[in-house]
């Protein structure tokens, strides 16, 4: 899931119908918002106010909010704030008195006493409280430049391998250039040959990374010269050689330095939320089959 993309999607979307519609998240009642002075609305539509905060939060969800796991600095903010400032507020509050119409419409209605809309506007607010929350939770972890540094020492050196692949039709086309080579044969040879070959053979260097995660495995136990085949998933088959390996340099630590912070931080509120779990009185109660039709 995209957290920021999710995040601001709810924001623009639900916090209207949240306050619009206290009904609808009864269940919440400490959630209801408190009632707003003149001085703190930007709009009367039918006698209900309409709160300077809810455009604040309209406007801030279409600037964009902050990664969580990212260090903030005084640049990012400016160019936050910038993208801010150029957003028509005029016609974001007209998209709001859009939404307080529509929202009162269907108050009128009784809408908002549809169990679907009920469950689906605490949804929308638990995620909202979900989201706030991780964000508070990675507010309080200080991740140290000695933590940082810990990690990286822990990071392997990548190993990059010279490979040559060939795409045969069939089995037997595969174990006959697989002879071939042992015969001395070169794969580029056999490649131009034929024997079934969808393609030639191109010798590249390539990352573990770049490579599926079977093939990944395969190549990482080979020893220069060496050649395997395979079935593809997609069909047909493939002959693929080793003809060197060499070890590339561990980039330096500022290169890697955000990366690993995030890493860090990830991990830690995985074991937060991991303990709320443990902590947690969790009881499942078992849905009620459905009961079979009195005709059958």
């Amino acid at each position: 899931m995209d957290f920021h993309r999710t995040s601001a999607s709810l924001g623009r979307h639900c916090l209207v119908l949240l306050l619009a519609l206290p009904g609808a998240y009864a269940a919440t009642p400490a959630a209801a918002p408190a009632p707003t002075s003149a001085q703190e609305t930007v709009a009367q539509v039918g006698g209900q106010p309409v709160p300077k905060a809810l455009l604040d939060a309209l406007m801030d969800a279409n600037a964009g909010r902050p990664n969580p796991f990212d260090e903030e600095n005084a640049q990012d903010r400016q160019e936050r704030a910038a993208v801010r400032a150029t957003l028509d507020r005029q016609a974001l509050l007209g998209e709001l008195v859009t939404m307080e119409l529509m929202a009162q419409e269907a108050l009128r209605l009784g809408l908002h006493k549809s169990p679907e809309l009920v469950a689906e506007a605490e949804l929308a607010y638990k995620t909202l409280l979900q989201r706030d929350l991780v964000r508070h939770m990675l507010s309080t972890m200080a991740v140290t430049n000695e933590d940082i540094a810990q990690r990286y020492q822990g990071v392997p050196a990548e190993r990059q391998f010279r490979i040559a692949k060939v795409d045969v039709a069939t089995p037997a086309a595969a174990h006959a250039a697989l002879a071939a080579l042992r015969q001395g044969k070169r794969l580029a040879q056999l490649a131009k040959r034929g024997a079934g070959a969808a393609r030639p053979a191109s010798p590249a260097w390539v990352m573990a990374s770049q490579l599926d995660t079977g093939l990944a495995q395969q190549v990482a136990g080979m020893a220069p010269g060496q050649a395997i085949e395979r079935e593809l998933p997609q069909g047909g088959w493939q002959v693929v050689q080793l003809s060197a390996t060499r070890q590339l340099p561990k980039p330096p630590l500022d290169e890697l330095r955000a990366g690993l912070r995030t890493q860090i931080m990830q991990e830690r509120l995985g074991q937060r939320i991991e303990a709320l779990k443990t902590r947690a009185d969790v009881r499942l109660t078992a849905e009620r089959a459905p009961q079979k039709d009195a005709a059958q």
